[in-house]
């Protein structure tokens, strides 16, 4: 099975930013669609429809307001709006309330955890009250006030978070009304006391003083002594005597809350952000003008200058809420400073390699981005994409970086202008909801106004990057980011399209996610790192347009949110989860509960990746307390497959690592380095994690001992050496002033640290290509200073070093392959890296030898090959280093071998290409038939088709076929080839379909003259001569039209230098030994065609023929009995090859006399290294490159449960095996035995087995299944090892058919074991193999004789089987680790 590839005017009193609307109308269809022009932007406030899978859309009805409330913009996302969208709520949760509105008005308890109940021990309203609506007719900060009418009768109800008081009003012909359906009520003068109302709350009624309130069977009246106002107050649960306290609390029952505002303000120059809270009173009666205000832990643990707090605290299910006697009260945060990424300080890390990051920036650079997506996927794309384009800069590849960056720029660009008649990548305003929502929208961006701040935060940092390195973006689309900016966080109460801080709830501190709050339990928020991201967004917005507000407001989410998630996610302080809370954080927090589930699975694998994904410079208050990273990281090992390389789909490996470094990198480094399979979660960089992990492991943990009077700054500390780091994003140089007393120079629009060296070295080759066995000269222009030595690398291995200037260098006999060159620039000890050369060595060839002919057919998966191994952007680009297919497995390319198919290509991703050398018989136009399979209801595509570079068909769309393994077939016609030996390119701008057998059919002669170029035949040059005449003459136009002519050099050992590169026959000079490859062009006008040819400059007039080992690829790992295809490309520039030897550990293997050189290969468990030598008919030969080889023993095709509950067993089938279930105890496994297996261990179907009974695999010999169990238990009940998957390669294991060893006769001890296992076999020698529960070889030793000591202390804790072959016998040991 084959699948596709995953996926304004804002103002505060600190500023205004003023933008020009116009306003544009145009007819589309019946539609007069209205769209607002902003800036070189748009948005559209009429819906634009629905896309071709029935998406977009926009909140239904309208909302419940009245009054003042209707006066305002309707504020979404907070922790009462399910009443906004609603007649009536039941899930308001205040601290310490519980509130439900009905017909007859305010349900008032006490529901410490979850969603409210169906007792409704006390409802407020007044007499013959029935309104089918409660209205929210005002509200504030973090009060709501709701309004019921019905008839002549009027009542409302105040409520705030932390507010142990609820405020009433009625009109004067009302009579107010308690109805008390649970707990003892008594009429304490104007008090109603309620004793033991819910889960041992009181409460208590006051009236007006003067007010009588009469009692008639368990309702309670009153005229309020001709008043129209009264409250409830809850009597703290730990109050020793109610009526005390009733009367104590009376003072603040006349004091309702007209007006509560939030106001913050940070002071750059000593990293404090001060936040503020105030209410406004409404007094109604008496002296006392005081309101008793409830503190959540955020608040009381940072209070500054602020009243001391009461003795009267409530249990919340956010902690303790303590008290304060005051209308107002401050709080302040440190806010240590954020990062756009970690400086590029890598190459100061142990085992880092500018090569390899180098390889995995690039792996990234032709990236496009999905025209099939949403708005949240579409950030996490963006996002991969910035943070690798951010490393290219920092490493100087410019070439990725402008990439990357165009990339970017363009799909943003089209999401913040509207174009006629489009679906997709648009933003439409809804004036009902007061909302900005983005289309295509995902997880309820649209219809429920969710998760505004995670998508929008994704979109504004991709800004902030734009702008950052296009200085004057902003000035063009900035007022279209800061609508983005509004619509989730407006600073501004009087904001004329978006209400205040949407997402974010001043008085909780955090975000709430859900737009309407739709949940039993209230309004929910789970991705806290994303919430984050979306503060560290608008630091960075704001820093880099220069607009302070902006920065100061994001500053104020990210510190206060910050704060919020270390009690309420992680508990940091121990004072806030529940006894039974499992675990170290929790993954959603709810209005009224928490817990570690996620909206898509309740793996807690999932749960932690949530809290900090995605890891950037933005994340690093993930490091702040080292002591909580270490206790969660230790969690992280216990729960999750994080040590053994489980390939979990919802555990992000990644994720985890970088997480991990805050506190040891190189352990982190150690477990990246040992999983390169893994399979990258969606949005994730494996460039960046590389780098973060190598810049940790440079920095250290980030010091929050340090401050900064710029925001964009932090320090580190690696055992007591300090790294300080900042960002500058101004056209000035600035001085950053640390609270240590270090200032930091940062040049204008740089990322500067501490370590930096002003010397910088640019590298430069002669050439980007070579022939094998050629050379390059390389070259550093050095700046910034006197270098004291140069040293080139080619790749991790110096090549030479140079003190002298020039600093130069010829890179000699180089093997086939890339070479990425660089150099180290030292000033002494310290050193720079410069960018890195990519030089391509050998050609890119067709993969059966011999180019496709066309009129003719070739499957998709018949891509081309580079003699130099990997053939990954240059015979074909693929975004993953995973062949997610089984056909050609060295490579990248997602291919897969299919009986009724042939050999196909899948999971197409944007910016992906394959190409084909063919040749083509007649110039023409030709028909293309391609056999395609596409499962998205939309199709794919589209792709184009190029030749040599041209383009010659583009814009190749592919309908849906319903499903991703039913095929038909696709027509293009009118293709136009030129004759003879040529590339095509199939290049895909969109994925979503897999494709297969190509086939080219002639249909017309092209309509123009197409040249035809004719460089001549190879030269030979014998030295001394060194200079050569060149011949393009033989090149023709089919009409006869005049030509003209472009030589110029591929590669060479030097430089040439051309007489006259435009004539048809020039000559050159400065030849010196080695293979010069020259190309002409030639162009009639119109069209254009191109050719090349080899001058050989040699002491001889023979040329050794060149070979390389394609297959195998270098480092590859078998397993033992596998036939394995060992490839070889041998070619001669002047006369031909006349065999292959191919040798395996100097032994020879095979002789081969034609192409294709190959031969099949089974050998038994080892190292090997391969060669090949090529002889010519001269009797010269050329011996290749290494190839190291790894064959391992199989495995068994028995193994054991993680926790001993059972065996399994395969058969050896190299095809569709049986798998059975072997219980280790009767009754295990019956009656229920349900087997789940599958590729992808996010999605394994189940399937009924029984113990003992065979079971047949639908899969194919090197297809990689994960599979587990439900079974039952003899203990009762049912169990299974979802958490503990086990894997197996299909065709990998070995039966081994000896008798079994007499275990009775082997000792060993301890069982379970801590460090030292203590064993002894029969005597003689013996071959142990142990092996962990994923089946994996850890380790292999010989045993001899007597007991000995095996050392098992580094192991991680689990279940190992060990292996024992022993005089002709087997026998297994199951030893746990603990």
């Amino acid at each position: 099975m084959i699948f596709r590839k995953e996926n304004n005017r804002l103002n505060t009193n600190h500023f205004k930013v003023f933008i020009t609307l116009t306003v544009m109308f145009f007819m589309t269809g019946s539609v007069l669609s209205q769209v607002i022009n902003v800036g070189s932007g748009s948005y559209t406030k009429t819906f634009p429809g629905v896309d071709a899978a029935g998406r977009n859309g926009y909140p239904s009805g309208t909302p419940f307001v009245i009054g003042t409330a209707a006066t305002k913009l309707t504020p979404t996302n907070d922790w009462w709006s399910l009443k906004v969208k609603n007649n009536h709520a039941d899930n308001l949760f205040n601290y310490p309330f519980t509130l439900k509105t009905t017909n007859q008005g305010l349900v008032t308890t006490y529901i410490p955890w979850g969603p409210i109940d169906n007792i409704e021990p006390v409802i407020v309203g007044v007499s013959n009250l029935n309104a089918t609506a409660a209205n929210v007719s005002d509200f504030s900060d973090w009060t709501v006030t709701m309004d019921w009418a019905s008839g002549s009768n009027h009542f409302t109800a105040t409520t705030g978070i932390g507010m142990p008081f609820l405020y009433f009003t009625k009109d004067s012909s009302d009579v107010a009304k308690v109805t008390v359906n649970q707990g003892t009520a008594t009429i304490s003068n104007e008090m109603l006391i309620i004793i033991d109302v819910r889960n041992g709350a009181d409460f208590v009624v006051y009236a007006p003083v003067g007010s009588a309130w009469i009692k008639s069977g368990n309702t309670y009246t009153s005229t309020l002594n001709g008043e129209n106002y009264w409250s409830l107050g809850f009597i703290p649960l730990n109050a020793s005597n109610v009526t005390t306290v009733a009367n104590q609390y009376k003072k603040y029952a006349y004091v309702f809350p007209q007006n509560t505002s939030t106001s913050w303000n940070y002071n750059e120059s000593t990293s404090i952000l001060k936040t503020d809270f105030t209410v406004v009173t409404d007094v109604k009666e008496g002296l006392d003008s005081t309101m008793l205000l409830g503190l959540l832990p955020h608040h009381w643990a940072n209070l500054a200058n602020s009243p001391a707090l009461s003795t009267h605290t409530y249990a919340t299910v956010r902690g303790e809420l303590k008290t304060i006697e005051s209308n107002s009260f401050s709080v302040e945060n440190t806010f240590h400073g954020i990062l756009p990424t970690l400086p590029y300080l890598d190459f100061y890390s142990s085992g880092f390699s500018p090569s390899e990051l180098s390889n995995k920036v690039k792996l990234l650079k032709n990236d496009a981005l999905n025209s099939w997506t949403d708005s949240y996927n579409e950030g996490q794309e963006m996002n991969r994409l910035i943070q690798t384009a951010r490393i290219a800069e920092l490493s100087g590849d410019t070439v990725a970086f402008q990439k990357l960056l165009s990339t970017v720029k363009s799909r943003l660009e089209d999401w913040l202008k509207v174009q006629s008649n489009e679906v997709a990548f648009l933003f439409y305003y809804n004036q009902t909801w007061s909302a900005m929502l983005g289309y295509p929208a995902g997880h309820g961006q649209d219809v429920n106004i969710n998760d505004h701040h995670f998508h929008w935060g994704y979109f504004i940092h991709a800004a902030s990057f734009l702008e950052q390195f296009e200085s004057g973006w902003a000035s063009q689309w900035g007022d279209m980011i800061n609508l983005l900016v509004r619509d989730a966080a407006s600073p501004n109460r009087d904001d004329n399209l978006f209400p205040f801080l949407r997402n974010f709830s001043p008085y909780a501190g955090h975000c709430w996610a859900n737009g309407f709050a739709t949940f039993p339990q209230g309004n929910d928020q789970e991705s806290t790192s994303e919430s984050m991201q979306f503060n560290s967004s608008l630091i960075h917005w704001g820093s880099v347009t220069g607009n302070d507000s902006i920065r100061d407001l994001g500053i104020y989410l990210y510190t206060t949110e910050q704060s919020a998630v270390e009690e309420y996610w992680f508990d940091q302080y121990n004072r806030n989860f529940k006894p039974n809370q499992q675990y170290s954080l929790v993954s959603r927090v709810w209005g009224n509960s928490y817990d570690n589930g996620t909206f898509w699975t309740s793996d807690i694998a999932a749960s932690y990746g949530i809290e900090m994904y995605p890891i950037h410079g933005g994340s690093l208050y993930l490091g702040h307390d080292t002591n909580y990273v270490n206790t969660l990281w230790n969690e992280i090992e216990q729960n999750t497959g994080i040590l053994t390389n489980d390939a979990n789909v919802n555990l992000w490996h990644d994720v985890m690592w970088q997480y991990l470094s805050f506190v040891d990198p190189s352990k982190a480094i150690a477990m990246y380095d040992s999983y390169p399979e893994r399979s990258l979660k969606f949005g994730i960089s494996d460039a960046q994690t590389y780098h973060w992990l190598h810049g940790m492991n440079v920095l250290g943990n980030v010091d929050v001992t340090i401050k900064a009077d710029n925001p964009l700054a932090a320090a580190f500390n690696n055992n007591g050496d300090t790294t300080y780091v900042a960002q500058n994003y101004t056209n000035n140089s600035k001085v950053v002033a640390f609270s240590s007393g270090y200032n930091l120079t940062v040049p204008a629009r740089t990322l500067a640290t501490s370590k930096d060296i002003q010397l910088k070295g640019v590298l430069t080759s002669s050439f980007l290509q070579a022939y094998p066995g050629g050379s390059v000269d390389l070259s550093v222009a050095v700046s910034g200073g006197m270098a004291s030595n140069i040293v080139f690398y080619d790749g991790d291995s110096a090549i030479g070093s140079t003190n002298q200037i020039p600093f130069t260098l010829t890179a000699n006999n180089l093997t086939a392959g890339r070479h990425n060159f660089y150099a180290r620039v030292y000033d002494g000890t310290n050193f720079n890296i410069s960018n890195i050369v990519t030089v391509i060595v050998g050609e890119q060839l067709p993969y059966s030898g011999t180019a496709f002919s066309i009129p003719g057919s070739f499957d998709a998966a018949g891509y081309d090959v580079f003699e130099g191994g990997v053939g990954n952007g240059i015979a074909y680009q693929d975004m993953s280093v995973i062949n997610e297919g089984d056909f050609r497995l060295n490579e990248y390319v997602d291919a897969q071998r299919t009986t009724a198919e042939g050999d196909v290509v899948g999971w197409i991703a944007p910016g992906e290409w394959l190409e084909y050398t063919v040749d083509v018989q007649q110039a023409g136009n030709y028909t293309l038939d391609f056999r395609y399979a596409s499962g998205n209801t939309a199709g794919g595509g589209p792709l184009k088709l190029e030749s040599d570079g041209l383009e010659v068909k583009t814009n190749i769309s592919i309908g849906t076929t319903g499903n991703w393994n039913v095929w038909a077939t696709k027509t293009v016609n009118n293709i136009p080839l030129k004759s003879g030996k040529q590339v095509l390119r199939l290049f895909f701008e969109n994925g979503e379909f897999n494709i297969g057998e190509l086939t080219f059919t002639y249909s017309s002669p092209l309509s123009y003259s197409q040249p035809k170029a004719e460089a001549g035949p190879n030269q030979i040059v014998v030295l001394p001569q060194s200079t050569a005449l060149l011949d393009a003459s033989a090149s023709v136009d089919p009409n006869g039209g005049a030509l003209t002519y472009l030589w110029s050099q591929v590669y060479g050992s030097s430089v040439l230098q051309f007489n006259n590169n435009t004539l048809a026959q020039p000559s050159v000079s400065g030849l010196v030994d080695g293979v010069y490859l020259l190309k002409v062009k030639v162009d009639n006008g119109n069209y254009i065609d191109e050719d090349e040819v080899y001058l050989i400059s040699s002491t001889s007039n023979n040329v050794p023929p060149k070979v390389s080992i394609f297959s195998p690829a270098t480092n590859s790992k078998y397993i033992e009995s596998e036939i394995i295809s060992v490839s070889a490309f041998a070619s001669d520039l002047n006369d031909s090859v006349i065999k292959v030897d191919f040798y395996e550990n100097n032994v020879k293997s095979a002789s081969v006399t034609q192409a294709p050189y190959n031969f099949s290969w089974q050998p038994l468990p080892g190292t090997y290294n391969l060669t090949a030598v090529a002889f010519d008919t001269f009797g010269d030969s050329t011996i290749s490159s290494i190839v190291p080889v790894f064959i391992e023993q199989a495995p068994p095709c028995r193994g054991t449960s993680w926790d001993g509950d059972f065996d399994y067993q395969f058969s050896p089938d190299e095809n569709k095996p049986t798998l059975t279930f072997i219980p280790s105890l009767s009754g295990m496994g019956s009656p229920t035995c349900i087997l789940y297996y599958g590729t992808d261990p996010g999605n394994m179907p189940g399937y009924i087995v029984s113990p003992n009974v065979p079971f047949q695999i639908n899969a194919n010999k090197g297809t990689k299944i994960y599979f587990y169990y439900t079974y039952s238990h003899p203990s009762g009940g049912e169990k299974n090892n979802s958490g503990n998957k086990d894997t197996y390669i299909v065709g990998s294991c070995k039966n081994i058919s000896i008798d079994e060893l007499d275990l009775s006769k082997i000792e060993f001890y301890p069982n379970p074991v801590n460090k030292t296992l203590y064993l002894e076999l029969m005597p003689g020698a013996a071959n142990v193999r142990v092996y962990n529960v994923n089946s994996q070889l850890v380790d292999n030793f010989t045993y001899f004789s007597g007991m000995i000591e095996y050392d098992m202390q580094a192991f991680t804790p689990g279940l190992y089987v060990f292996v024992i072959e022993q005089n002709g016998r087997l026998g297994t040991l199951k030893v746990i680790k603990e």
